[in-house]
C-alpha cells in the first residue's frame, strides 16, 4: 500500500524521523522497485519516485499555509478589498505534480475587479495552472528549442507531462513579461531621473580605477510569416511580400572584462545585451538603457566598434556623442582582398603580393588609413591603364577609406589592449541565430520579440526578476 514519509510520523508520542531515518525509508522504497542491475540514472529516479507523495503533500501544505496567510488587499493598488464568504480551490501543476489549495477572494472598488491576493503572492498567473517553477522550466526549454521537441525533453528530465502548445503559450507569456521589463529601462532612459535610477545601478559593480566602455553592434536578419497565405494575390499584383526582416544586436562590456582562456581563446566575462526586431529607433534606446546600466557615466573612455553601416554611426553620433569610433578590421581588409581580386585576380600571386602590404599598414603605421588612401589615389591617378570595372572598384574604395579613415586606429588599438574586431558581437548574432533561424522555421513579429526579449533577460542575467526564486 503507498504511504507517505508523514504516515510514518509517530503523532501520538510527538515524534519525528530524523534525516538518517528518512534516508533508510526512502532507500527501502526505491530498491523495491530497482532490479539488481539498475545504473545510477535509473536509481536516481526510482529515488524521487519514493518521495514524490510525500513532496507533493508538503508542498501543498506549505502553499495552503501561505494562502491562509494572505492579506485580504489588492495586489494591484493595494487597497482592502471587500471579502467574499468562503474559499475557492484552485489546481496548480508543481514540479512534484498537481496540487489543490483553496484560497480567499474579493472585489477592489478602486481596480474595478474581483482579486484573489493569494495567487499574486504565490506567483500564480490568473489564467497558467503552472506554479512558478514550472513556468521557469517552459520558459527555459522554449528558449532552447521548439516546445514540440523541449516538451519531451522535459518529460524526461522532470517527470512533467505538459502539452507542448501549454509549454509554448507560458513561454510567451514570460516573454512578454521581460519584453515589458526590457521596455521599463528603455523609457528610464528618456528622463533625468530614470537615467539617474539605471546609472545608480550600475555603480556598486564598477572598478574604482578609469575604464572603458566598449559598444559592439551589428545586425541579422528572421523570417516572418508576412501576408501568410497571400503569396499568390500579391504576385498578381506584382508585389512580393517581405519574409526577412532586422533583428538589431548589440553587446556592452568594459574593458577590463576581456580576457583569455589557458589555452589563448578570448573571452569576456561579463557583458550585456540588446537585440530587438521593433526596428532603429526601438534599438537604439534599448542600447543606450543598457549602455546606462553596464557604465556609460561613468567611463573614462567609450568606444563603439562595428562594420562600416551607415545606420550604425548614426546611432554612435546621436547617442553616444564623444565617444571613439572603430571599424571592425576585418571588414576593412576585406575590402582590400576584394579590390586586389577586382586588379590582379581572385587568390592570385599578384593580389596576395599587392593587399599585404596595405593589411601591414593598417596595423603597423600610427596613420595607417590615411596612408593606404594615399596609396589608392596614386594608383587612381597614375597612367596605369585600368577597365571601367577596375576603376569603379578603385574608385569604390578610395571612397570607403576616405569615409572611414578616422575609424581605422588598430595601432593605437593593440597598443591600449583594445580590440580591433568586432568578433563579440558577431558571435553573439551567430548564438542568437541558433535558436531563431531553424530550419524550416517562421515567427512572428510578435512571437519573435517576445522570445527576444527572453532570451535577451537571461543573458542579461536578470531571469530573477521574472522568477524570484531563483536569485542567488
Amino acid at each position: 500500500m503507498l504511504y507517505s514519509i508523514a504516515d510514518s510520523v509517530n503523532t501520538q508520542k510527538g515524534l519525528f524521523m530524523t534525516d538518517s531515518e528518512v534516508a533508510g525509508w526512502l532507500y527501502e522504497r526505491a530498491a523495491a522497485e530497482l532490479p539488481a542491475d539498475a545504473d545510477m540514472g535509473r536509481i536516481e529516479k526510482a529515488v524521487e519516485a519514493a518521495s514524490l507523495a510525500s513532496r507533493r503533500e508538503a508542498v501543498e501544505r506549505l502553499v495552503q499555509r501561505a494562502a491562509d496567510a494572505c492579506p485580504p488587499a489588492c495586489p494591484d493598488c493595494g487597497g482592502r478589498l471587500k471579502a467574499h464568504a468562503g474559499r475557492r480551490p484552485r489546481r496548480v501543476l508543481a514540479r512534484c505534480g498537481h496540487i489543490l489549495f483553496k484560497r480567499g477572494y474579493g472585489y477592489c472598488a478602486a481596480c474595478g475587479r474581483y482579486a484573489y491576493p493569494a495567487d499574486a503572492a504565490l506567483g500564480l498567473h490568473a489564467r497558467a495552472s503552472l506554479s512558478p517553477l514550472v513556468q521557469e522550466v517552459c520558459a527555459l526549454e522554449a528558449l532552447a528549442a521548439p516546445a514540440c521537441r523541449k516538451a519531451r525533453d522535459a518529460r524526461r528530465l522532470t517527470g512533467l507531462d505538459i502539452a507542448p502548445s501549454v509549454m509554448h503559450r507560458e513561454a510567451r507569456r514570460q516573454g512578454e513579461a521581460a519584453r515589458a521589463l526590457r521596455d521599463r529601462d528603455a523609457e528610464l532612459a528618456q528622463t533625468p531621473e530614470g537615467l539617474a535610477a539605471l546609472a545608480a545601478s550600475a555603480a556598486p559593480g564598477l572598478p574604482d580605477s578609469p575604464f572603458t566602455l566598449v559598444i559592439e553592434i551589428d545586425a541579422w536578419n528572421i523570417r516572418e510569416r508576412d501576408a501568410w497565405g497571400l503569396t499568390g494575390e500579391l504576385a498578381k499584383k506584382g508585389e512580393k511580400p517581405e519574409r526577412w526582416h532586422w533583428v538589431y544586436t548589440g553587446t556592452v562590456f568594459r574593458l577590463d572584462q576581456r580576457g583569455a582562456t589557458a589555452s589563448g581563446r578570448p573571452v569576456i566575462s561579463e557583458r550585456g545585451y540588446v537585440a530587438t526586431r521593433k526596428g532603429l529607433d526601438a534599438f537604439k534606446r534599448q542600447l543606450y538603457a543598457e549602455a546606462v546600466r553596464r557604465g556609460l557615466f561613468q567611463a573614462a573612455h567609450v568606444l563603439i566598434l562595428a562594420d562600416g553601416a551607415v545606420w550604425i554611426w548614426n546611432i554612435a553620433d546621436d547617442r553616444f556623442k564623444g565617444a571613439a569610433q572603430r571599424v571592425d578590421l576585418y571588414h576593412v581588409e576585406e575590402h582590400l582582398w576584394a579590390l586586389a581580386a577586382d586588379l590582379h585576380g581572385k587568390g592570385t600571386q599578384a593580389a596576395r603580393e599587392w593587399a599585404q602590404p596595405y593589411i601591414d599598414w593598417l596595423t603597423d603605421r600610427k596613420d595607417g588609413a590615411l596612408d593606404v588612401l594615399r596609396g589608392l589615389e596614386g594608383l587612381r591617378d597614375a597612367a596605369q591603364p585600368l577597365t571601367t570595372q577596375q576603376r569603379e572598384a578603385l574608385e569604390r574604395e578610395i571612397g570607403y577609406f576616405d569615409t572611414h579613415k578616422n575609424r581605422m586606429d588598430y595601432k593605437s588599438a593593440k597598443a591600449h589592449g583594445q580590440p580591433a574586431g568586432s568578433g563579440a558581437i558577431e558571435s553573439t548574432c551567430s548564438q542568437y541565430q541558433r535558436r531563431f533561424k531553424l530550419t524550416g522555421q517562421f515567427w512572428s513579429l510578435e512571437g519573435d520579440e517576445a522570445f527576444l526579449a527572453l532570451e535577451t533577460l537571461h543573458r542579461n542575467e536578470r531571469w530573477h526578476l521574472l522568477f524570484p526564486h531563483d536569485k542567488e
